[in-house]
């Protein structure tokens, strides 16, 4: 396989070899932006095991420049950049506490590693590795004070910005939407309030987004940002910061279930009034499986979501008032999401078990 004279694979070429790779960095062979850095809880983690979901990222400029998914290389990039200090202290406090509860007790010794995703968005992707293999995620972002949170986390397989899933995609893309001679600048993008996606430009002008989590193409409003002014502006913001909590048990209340295989919860009749966390427990205590959906915007949330449980996180100076994440699954994916994110978005249902 030859470059052309940009120094880029035109997309046929690619997608032979994207096919062929079973691990590849998303970030180091096709997002050009600034670098990762892994580590450990403890101390300086080792290179990157192949085998991992998504190694360190290739270091260049800080915004997004123009890069081809044929400039694959399946060894992580020498050149690193620092991630900032409150970024690390946000994602080890998370993993140390998440890591006291059961179903995270793996994470205790995990190592992390980091990576922008944006540009401008102010977010990264943390993610979780045990003895080479990826374990789960954190996102990381700013609220509107400059202060890190956590918008969302999984634990298990199958989390956002998998290049086995982009590999994919881009294997129909190339098909249907691009012509052979085009190169293609891909970037990991996430925006509130729960949209992970990547956004693929051509160099004769197409752009299309595709779904970080599933790998399906995005509506076209995603592209031109038009979808944001369905979003409501009453987004309810909690007085206690989220840093000074602590993880608690996980609640589930019922087992994986896939909204699409009974829409019974579409009547009207099943729609929950829930506006607040108490009404959210007290509703999941009486209907353990619930869906929530966003109608026309599902797709910023990765929904309808099948809601089966949360994990609380509570501050010792107030007991009474804690953050609540929803608890989703994905394929073997166990998502926590921001139950802040979906109350003023969307309405919740119940499932009849």
């Amino acid at each position: 396989m030859k470059k052309n004279h940009s120094g880029h694979y035109s997309v046929g070429m690619i997608a032979a070899v994207l096919i062929g790779l079973s691990a590849v960095c998303p970030f180091a062979s096709i997002h050009a932006a600034p670098s990762s850095v892994q580590e450990s809880n403890v101390s300086s983690a080792p290179n990157y095991n192949e085998s991992s979901h998504v190694p360190p990222m290739e270091s260049r400029s800080p915004s997004t420049s123009s890069t081809s998914p044929g400039d694959i290389s399946s060894k992580p990039p020498t050149q690193q950049q620092g991630v900032p200090e409150d970024v690390k202290r946000t994602a080890s406090d998370t993993v140390q506490s998440l890591s006291s509860q059961a179903p995270f007790a793996s994470w205790k010794d995990a190592e992390l590693s980091y990576h922008p995703l944006g540009p401008g968005t102010h977010s990264w992707l943390v993610q979780v590795n045990h003895a080479g293999e990826y374990i789960g995620y954190l996102i990381i972002g700013s609220d509107s004070n400059g202060a890190y949170q956590l918008n969302e986390y999984g634990n298990g397989p199958g989390g956002p910005y998998s290049m086995d899933i982009l590999r994919q995609s881009l294997k129909s893309l190339t098909e249907t939407e691009f012509p052979s001679i085009d190169k293609l600048q891909i970037t990991p993008m996430y925006e509130e309030p729960l949209l992970a996606y990547w956004q693929v430009r051509s160099s004769t002008g197409s752009q299309i987004c595709i779904d970080a989590v599933t790998g399906d193409p995005l509506p076209a409003e995603v592209t031109d940002g038009s979808w944001k002014h369905k979003l409501q502006n009453n987004a309810i913001s909690s007085s206690i910061p989220f840093l000074k909590t602590q993880a608690q048990a996980v609640t589930v209340s019922s087992d994986p279930f896939d909204p699409y295989e009974d829409l019974g919860w579409l009547q009207p009749k099943q729609k929950l009034s829930i506006h607040d966390t108490d009404q959210f427990m007290d509703a999941l205590s009486n209907s353990p499986r619930m869906i929530f959906s966003a109608t026309s915007i599902n797709f910023a949330f990765g929904g309808p979501l099948s809601i089966s449980g949360f994990q609380a996180w509570v501050s010792t100076d107030h007991p009474s008032e804690p953050i609540l994440y929803a608890l989703t699954y994905h394929d073997g994916l166990s998502r926590f999401v921001p139950l802040k994110q979906l109350l003023p978005h969307g309405q919740f249902y119940r499932l009849e078990s």
